[in-house]
């Protein structure tokens, strides 16, 4: 739908619930109210079932079930007050909870597509906030009631049945806010009519005035459903269910909203002492729920900075393509280095000619498989570096001259090995430079600088020399 017709359907669902609202109770208020509210529940059904919605079309049809059943449950009412026949009142009551509970559903679904694998911090979060929020609804707009259960349960669940459903639609706003993706037109609308609906349950109790707040209530719910649909036809709607591709932040005002969510029931209970035992048990309870879903969400929050905190340090000490380890991190072993280890300094030979011919692509190709036939040829307890470019570096802890000369060889065999790519075969060699650290005498000389420099020294003699080789060298430079 384009914006000049979205933005005429919704001022015209504006007059029309604005009509309704003026005249409600009368004929003219009840043409108005369900000629309006049967289009809405047309739209939503067609914008629910039509096929090019795919894979986002479950949350549509939860909310198009529930408008279905409000609107049922809207119709069956007023029929029964007049025919006098209370038991078709309960009815009324079933599919008006129905539709709460499909409302809530819809929103809950459109968060968890959104938000992917980062669905359990928003959820421990709603979690709590819920909580805490069911208490302050439990108090103000349920506790009041409970001694009409027993006289007249289905007139007290009346009352307490738009509060209570809003606990549903509540848990679906906040989780969806929490959620992350993107946030346009469809998304405002949405929670506009989540707030509308929340508002007037809520808000039509502390309006003196029974035919005001009927007045109000009745103007107040047509706009808010003619909202939802106005959601489902915005442009943009598919950003209600599109997952997002950004991991969420977490905002400090959440980590306030969570201290809110659990000092609310002691608040309450500390506050209001003359409450019976069930209901201060109740609210300990709530307490403790509170309490524990902030425990997991911070426990979460950890564990993810602890993931995140371990990758950027795995990041920061290896190479990217091939998962080698970096200079910084080269650097590192050889100040750990015992005495008697040798390093050995290798340079590709050929790999540049194969690079600019055949591509990046079978460069990177090489450069992955000459680092796993390096891992291969040493032991688990040394260290294979990528420098940079086509140059690598291998530390031999606790191994000496012969060892390293011995690991050069090896080397220098597996490295002279095809590389396939593509279906083509690439040849590289490599020229290595050996440096010792010499357990004898002259292990204070042998700075890890040093040691690197002198085997990078040895390399350039053994391309010197012909390639294909390895150069032992005689001393630091």
């Amino acid at each position: 739908m384009t914006r000049r017709m979205l933005g005429l359907y919704v001022a015209t669902a504006g007059l029309a619930a604005a009509v309704a609202g003026v005249t409600s109770g009368t004929p003219l208020g009840d043409l108005v109210y369900f000629g309006a509210y049967l289009t809405i529940v047309v739209l939503v059904c067609w914008t629910a079932t039509r096929s090019s919605r795919g894979g986002d079309r479950l949350p549509w049809l939860y909310v198009a079930f529930g408008q279905v059943a409000w609107l049922l449950g809207d119709g069956i009412y007023p029929i029964s007050m007049l025919l006098h026949r209370d038991g078709d009142v309960a009815w009324s009551a079933v599919l008006w909870t129905i539709g709460y509970l499909s409302y809530g559903a819809a929103l809950v679904a459109m968060a968890r597509r959104r938000a992917g694998r980062w669905l359990r911090p928003a959820v421990l979060d709603m979690l709590t906030l819920v909580v805490a929020a069911s208490i302050v609804i439990w108090i103000i707009f349920v506790s009041p009631y409970l001694g009409e259960l027993a006289v007249d349960p289905l007139g007290a669940y009346l009352y307490v049945m738009g509060p209570l459903g809003d606990i549903a639609i509540l848990a679906g706003v906040i989780l969806l806010v929490l959620s992350p993706g993107r946030r346009t037109g469809a998304t405002r609308l949405l929670l506009l009519s989540a707030v509308l609906r929340i508002a007037s349950d809520l808000g039509s109790t502390f309006i003196p005035s029974l035919d005001l707040a009927i007045a109000v209530g009745t103007g107040v719910i047509l706009l808010s459903n003619a909202l939802l649909i106005a959601a489902a036809l915005h442009s943009s709607s598919d950003e209600l269910t599109v997952p997002a591709r950004r991991r969420p932040t977490l905002h400090p005002a959440r980590v306030w909203f969570l201290g809110v969510g659990l000092l609310t029931a002691p608040a309450v209970l500390f506050a209001r002492r003359e409450y019976a035992e069930s209901e201060r048990i109740l609210l300990f309870a709530a307490t403790v729920i509170a309490a524990a879903f902030i425990l997991a969400r911070f426990s979460s929050a950890l564990r993810s900075l602890e993931r995140a905190e371990r990758e950027l340090d795995h990041r920061s000490r290896h190479d990217p393509l091939t998962g080698l380890a970096n200079r910084s991190a080269l650097h590192e072993e050889l100040e750990a280095c015992p005495l008697g280890s040798t390093v050995l300094y290798l340079d590709l030979d050929g790999f540049k000619a194969v690079n600019d011919t055949a591509g990046h692509a079978a460069g990177d190709t090489i450069l992955r498989v000459v680092a796993q036939r390096l891992r291969s040829a040493v032991r688990g307890c040394d260290t294979v570096a990528r420098l940079g470019g086509d140059e690598f570096a291998v530390v031999l802890t606790g191994l000496g001259e012969a060892d390293g000369i011995r690991v050069a060889d090896r080397i220098l065999q597996d490295v002279a090995l095809p590389v396939e790519h593509e279906g083509a075969w690439y040849n590289v060699g490599a020229s290595i430079g050996i440096a010792c650290c010499d357990a004898t005498g002259h292990a204070a000389q042998w700075r890890p600088a040093a040691l690197l420099r002198a085997a990078d020294t040895a390399m350039y003699q053994a391309k010197g020399l012909g390639r294909g080789r390895w150069v032992l060298a005689g001393g630091p430079s």
